[in-house]
């Protein structure tokens, strides 16, 4: 009883936990779908059958979802026997046996059933192409199944032991009727192949399955003829009854359905949270001039005469204009020398500021940014860029800005903002930036 409450337990947390999506998908599939058994000195070759359902699967992780669905499918048999074939039926008198000897005989089967499966669905974690696998089992309930026998000529005969002789011949045979199957069917299912993303909430499934039945669907026949006659007025033998071969004892041995085939399904996926990206908060820049832009008034001072109170200054940091960022840029290179991360001494005179409004908001917390432009390996530029942002941050820290406010890294050259084929490009790209972090 504990495992199996922590079992339960563990779902609800998955579910509780993850971004909760369902999909509802119509599906289709085609291939080789038979009752599949035995006929003693015939064949009984798999023949061609579909499927088609609709799937409900609720995924609780972005990998995996439970499916359960209910679908039509249509399995195909054309047995056939071997010309002068003879079926033996033991009778009343122990000491005979009537005999069946067919010509020619054919006889197509068709059994139909609405399956129900319960799938476990694994999926790649990302992408819009996606590997998929899918496993579990079918409950099947066979609602009609029916034969259709032709032969060219059924002879029934008697043998007692010593002797064999006719007693009806039947030429141009047919007959037709219901077959004997129980009326639920258990299987094991699995399938495995490729979804693709066709929109946001749309994907095109495209894979191979396999069914295999586990109960026999037969149910017990009996020790009869194929042909059952009577003799007419004119003592001329008349058909009275008909069989189909998956009815006898004698001929057949334990059935089971049996399917595998390409599968194709369309889902449409809806609910769940949509991730909502986090804001990313404008950086403040080491310049030696600021602008606040608010209620569309542009003021310029030089950032040693800013005293603002701390609502302003977030309000600032959030709403830098693009041409401010662009003049704070250009400004930044003064920081280092080139090719050096030691700060200049003009450059800690501006850092003194940034240092001062620091401490005038200890409520924020910053990350110092480090860049480059391209002259140089990517590898070098990384290491020049962190150093340099390692200068800043250590320069802050032995001001007395405490460290746990503060992170810094360097990004290298990857995230240029102007053309490096330029000096003017280079410029603006070697750059120290500081960002707003939680």
């Amino acid at each position: 009883m504990k495992k199996y409450f922590l079992t339960f337990m563990l779902l609800g947390f998955l579910s509780a936990n993850a971004q909760v999506k369902h999909e509802v998908a119509a599906v289709g599939g085609a291939g080789m779908h038979s009752l599949k058994y035995d006929v003693l000195g015939g064949n009984n070759p798999m023949k061609f059958g579909f499927k088609a359902g609709l799937n409900y699967t609720l995924f609780f992780t972005d990998m995996w979802g439970i499916g359960v669905g209910a679908e039509f499918a249509r399995y195909n048999n054309h047995v056939t026997l071997p010309d002068g074939l003879r079926y033996g039926v033991p009778t009343d008198d122990p000491a005979r046996t009537d005999i069946n000897i067919m010509m020619g005989y054919n006889e197509k089967q068709t059994l139909s059933a609405v399956n129900i499966p319960l799938t476990l669905q694994f999926n790649a974690p990302v992408g819009k192409v996606r590997f998929y696998a899918l496993a579990g089992a079918k409950l099947g309930i066979p609602f009609k199944a029916t034969y259709t026998a032709t032969a060219d000529n059924i002879t029934r005969g008697t043998f007692d032991g010593t002797y064999y002789w006719d007693n009806a011949s039947f030429d141009n045979y047919s007959s037709s009727g219901d077959l004997n199957v129980k009326k639920v069917s258990a299987a094991l299912t699995g399938e495995l192949g490729v979804k693709f993303q066709l929109s946001e909430i749309v994907w095109l499934y495209l894979g191979g399955y396999i069914d295999y039945g586990l109960n026999n669907v037969r149910k017990d026949g009996t020790q009869a003829n194929l042909v059952d006659f009577t003799y007419n007025a004119s003592q001329k033998p008349v058909v009275t009854d008909g069989r189909s071969v998956f009815a006898l004892n004698n001929a057949t041995n334990k059935a089971n359905l049996v399917a595998f085939g390409g599968t194709l399904r369309l889902g449409f996926n809806f609910g769940g949270k949509k991730k909502e990206p986090k804001p990313v908060p404008e950086p403040l820049v080491i310049v030696e001039r600021d602008t606040i832009v608010k209620e569309k008034e542009v003021v310029r001072e030089v950032v040693r005469d800013i005293i603002v109170r701390d609502t302003i200054i977030k309000e600032v940091i959030k709403e830098i204009p693009q041409e401010i960022k662009q003049t704070m840029i250009k400004l930044s290179n003064t920081l280092f020398a080139f090719d050096r991360f030691n700060l200049t001494e003009e450059a800690i005179i501006e850092l003194d500021k940034v240092v001062s409004w620091l401490k005038q908001n200890p409520d924020i917390n910053v990350e110092i940014e480090g860049h480059t432009d391209n002259r140089g390996s990517a590898e070098y530029n990384q290491n020049l860029s962190t150093e340099r942002a390692k200068s800043v941050y250590d320069y802050f820290v032995n001001k007395g800005v405490a460290s746990h406010r503060l992170a810094y890294k360097g990004y290298g050259l990857i995230r240029p903002i102007a053309d490096n084929a330029t000096e003017a490009g280079r410029q603006q790209n070697r750059r120290v930036e500081l960002k707003i972090i939680q």
